[in-house]
């Protein structure tokens, strides 16, 4: 009787990871540390929420090509949603900064534009 017991309560655990972990696509925001000013170097950020399953590809570039980033750790909640912080040191020009993301829900890379919003 125990060991139904215990087996009926795995297959409910298993069920219900199952059921949490279910594929989700990336929000991306794309925002910097401080008020923009051209020609004064900036930092970039690039976060990206609510995805699953945590394999994912994060880029920042400028005109197309990939700057130096850094990355915060990959951090998940309760639903097994993911989320991660990735930036990069820019100084706005005019030139697009964009943030790339790749990741198994999405048909293509989703690409999220700094510089259409920035009063430059």
């Amino acid at each position: 009787m125990a060991k139904a017991l215990m087996l009926s309560c795995l297959a409910v655990v298993l069920l219900v990871g199952f059921l949490e972990a279910t594929p989700r696509t990336p929000n991306v925001q794309v925002y910097s540390r401080y008020p923009v000013e051209k020609g004064t170097e900036n930092i970039v950020n690039c976060y990206v929420d609510n995805f699953h399953p945590p394999k994912i590809n994060i880029t920042i570039e400028k005109g197309g090509k990939p700057l130096d980033v850094k990355q915060s750790d990959l951090s998940f909640d309760k639903t097994w949603a993911f989320n991660r912080l990735v930036y990069a040191k820019v100084t706005p020009d005019g030139e697009d900064v964009a943030c790339r993301v790749e990741h198994s829900t999405l048909a293509g890379p989703k690409v999220v534009k700094w510089g259409e919003y920035l009063p430059l």
